[in-house]
């Protein structure tokens, strides 16, 4: 567990709350300075304080233990980044739905990448079997049929961005003829 960085999200929400560290701690069972203590990361609380105060900040003792979700989220500002680069010709009365499409192609890019890489590590396919007495045969794992699944929806919204591009000029026929 890195204690700062769980006192650093901790922090985070007990100020979109609007509380003190006072306010906090009382509501939370513990001391003042304790809990400051634990958002400078200096300490590191035990299970049961960890559910406690996730419990009085509304979330997951997940959240405050996971830097994956921050991983993430920054992975998919840089993908959407890019994403808004490659498409900044579209028309601006059509922005509002890009955004929207890039934003979901940048997610399932990073979601893609990193099933890509378990796939990779682990294999298309498992030993399975429903019970002790049968025996076990190879199965697509369910991290493949994710994969297939995001990767068609993937590209679909890449098509939609491509689609809202402006078209070139030209006339394609007569370039296709060679005049």
């Amino acid at each position: 567990m890195d204690k700062q960085k769980v006192g650093f999200r901790m922090r985070e929400k007990r100020k979109e709350r609007k509380l003190t560290q006072a306010d906090f701690a009382k509501e939370a069972g513990i001391s003042t300075s304790y809990y400051a203590s634990l958002e400078q990361g200096k300490n590191s609380p035990s299970l049961d304080l960890l559910a406690r105060i996730a419990k009085a900040l509304d979330v997951s003792v997940l959240y405050l233990l996971n830097d994956r979700i921050d991983d993430m989220e920054s992975r998919v500002e840089a993908e959407a980044e890019r994403l808004k680069s490659l498409f900044k010709n579209i028309p601006k009365n059509q922005l509002d739905v890009a955004e929207g499409l890039i934003t979901q192609a940048a997610r399932l890019r990073i979601l893609l990448d990193d099933n890509w890489k378990d796939i990779l590590e682990n294999g298309e396919y498992e030993k399975f079997s429903q019970s002790e007495n049968q025996v076990p045969y190879d199965r697509k794992r369910p991290i493949v049929e994710n994969y297939d699944n995001r990767d068609k929806t993937y590209q679909s919204i890449i098509k939609q961005l491509t689609d809202l591009l402006p078209q070139p000029k030209n006339d394609r026929k007569s370039k296709l003829l060679g005049r």
